[in-house]
């Protein structure tokens, strides 16, 4: 070895020590006084789709959104010894390192800081996988003559096959799945559909800093096949046309105490970039150092960051998913982290006869709501292995992303409802909706079927159409024939209402007149009495 080599390999030695020796704590500040962001502003900090969902569901711009105060960061920043790792805008904090011992009581000094504690790594439970070989006398195709292979009866069970022959595989519908790494996903010929019609819209490492999430674990490759695997015959997942986010948070290898910060932070960025729905196969309970496990009060959704950034989730109008846990039959056989969130769905795992899994966890939360919310199959599940061969495999990991896929079709269908009536809807269609527990939850939805009471009241389409759009002055906004009086409302890409007009009842065609507008990309909305309808326009 020459002396360079020497050199650099007593550097990494010295680096991975230094690395090791430093504790890491969540600073909590206590405000965002002095932001140079504003409400009024979004597309500063979020990416017109992720101002649509909002416009689209009401869903108003608030103070959560904000960045942190670039000031705090760069005061705690400046503390002797203290590296801040990251921030979350929604918890409002930053996660720092440090091998200062004074450091802490430097930073809670400062008029800004509320609190400050240890941030500590959990352990996640990923069960091994069984790979027998296919069995070619097994059902593979609907009658409607999808190809799905193996995981025909997956799908199934959740009414995906009914679904797509609608005509809904997810097109449209952005899905950001937040795992330990993604490996070979970019070569795993399963993929190729997904990668050529570029479906996978980005990926992020939030475990390291870079985007390359291909040569990492394989859990999440895994994950990704229940939802967007295409191989004929073989394998086809519940969401082949919609797109992807990847996104790592968890290091399975590591004792860096991040993830669940590293998850906040992704969470986070899915919405910044539009993400419709959030699916996650990760769970955590325990620490590695027992003395810092949680505890079964810590359940309620409402103590752990993680848990609260689930909901805050589901607030900014993402539909989140997490898996339910493999803990059943252990000792406590709970959920954990955060499938106990508020408003999210939690997802348990059934076998091919619809019976429990016996290694899917139960509820109920601290706060004593039922969770599970939802089941699908995680006995024996189809999924592709890195390689490019598909078997068979167990889990609660592989629930939530079948059924993740399934309800990305569903809004699809639906897409004028928002997250939370969809989850009530699927909750209304599952097979245990008559006694929800806390093994099975509400049980399997049905993707094709409606409850009555909901269907009559469902969201009329409109059908209208603009053109020309781009466009210059004029719009035409045509539509069938309404029964009743409609209001026209165009939004700025701030979300700001910009203009309103009323479409009279029994009319199909309006002329509107938007020559005053700037260039630059408009949102017009239709509401009715019981819908509304939202399309991107364009002035140039």
């Amino acid at each position: 070895m020459n002396k360079k080599n020497i050199i650099i390999t007593l550097c990494f030695i010295i680096g991975l020590s230094s690395l090791k020796s430093q504790s890491k704590y969540w600073v909590k500040f206590k405000n965002k006084n002095g932001t140079p962001y504003s409400v009024s502003t979004p597309t500063a900090f979020l990416t017109p789709k992720s101002v649509l969902r909002r416009t689209t569901y009401n869903i108003p711009v608030d103070q959560t959104d904000l960045p942190v105060t670039p000031a705090y960061l760069s005061q705690v920043d400046n503390v002797s010894g203290v590296t801040v790792l990251y921030a979350s805008k929604w918890i409002n904090g930053v996660v720092i390192a440090t091998t200062n011992t004074t450091a802490l009581s430097t930073i809670n000094s400062f008029s800004f800081v509320l609190s400050s504690s240890p941030v500590n790594r959990f352990k996640v439970n990923i069960p091994k996988n069984e790979v027998p070989e296919f069995n070619s006398q097994n059902k593979t195709a609907s009658p409607e003559g999808f190809n799905y292979g193996g995981s025909f009866w997956q799908n199934k069970q959740l009414g995906v096959d009914c679904i797509h022959s609608a005509g809904f595989r997810g097109q449209g519908m952005t899905i950001a799945v937040l795992d330990d790494g993604f490996n070979n996903v970019n070569v795993n010929p399963v993929f190729d559909s997904l990668r050529n019609r570029g479906g996978i819209l980005g990926t992020r490492d939030f475990v390291v800093s870079g985007n390359n999430v291909y040569n990492e674990d394989s859990h999440g490759a895994l994950v990704l096949s229940c939802m967007a695997a295409i191989k004929p015959n073989v394998i086809l997942g519940s969401a082949p046309r919609a797109d992807y986010w990847l996104l790592r948070t968890e290091d399975i290898g590591s004792e860096t105490p991040s993830e669940e910060y590293n998850w906040i932070r992704a969470a986070e960025f899915a919405d910044s970039v539009g993400a419709d729905v959030l699916t996650t196969s990760l769970g955590y309970y325990t620490f590695d150092n027992p003395a810092q496990n949680h505890t079964l009060s810590d359940l309620n959704g409402k103590t752990v960051h993680m848990s609260i950034a689930s909901t805050m989730a589901v607030r900014k109008g993402m539909f989140v998913l997490n898996a339910a846990g493999n803990a059943g039959g252990a000792s406590p056989s709970t959920i954990g982290i955060p499938a106990d969130a508020d408003s999210i769905c939690t997802v348990g795992a059934i076998d091919s006869t619809y019976n429990l899994a016996n290694f899917s966890s139960v509820g109920p939360t601290a706060d004593g709501r039922i969770k599970p919310d939802l089941m699908a199959r995680g006995s024996r599940s189809w999924v592709s292995f890195p390689n490019g061969t598909c078997g068979q495999s167990n889990g609660t990991s592989f629930s939530t992303p079948i059924l993740a896929g399934a309800v990305a079709c569903f809004w699809q269908a639906h897409k004028t409802w928002n997250s939370m009536k969809i989850l009530d809807t699927l909750r209304k269609t599952a097979n245990n909706a008559g006694s929800p527990n806390n093994q099975y939850g509400w049980g399997v939805p049905n993707m094709c079927s409606i409850p009555t009471a909901i269907k009559n009241a469902s969201a009329l389409k409109y059908n209208f159409t603009i053109s020309p759009n781009p466009f210059t002055s004029i719009v035409q906004i045509s539509t069938s024939a309404s029964l009743a009086e409609l209001k026209i409302n165009i939004y700025n890409n701030l979300g700001e209402k910009v203009k309103i007009f009323i479409f009279e009842s029994g009319k199909t065609n309006m002329d509107i007149d938007l020559s005053d507008l700037a260039n630059g990309i408009y949102f017009v909305k239709i509401n009715g009495n019981s819908a509304f309808e939202v399309k991107k326009l364009i002035k140039q």
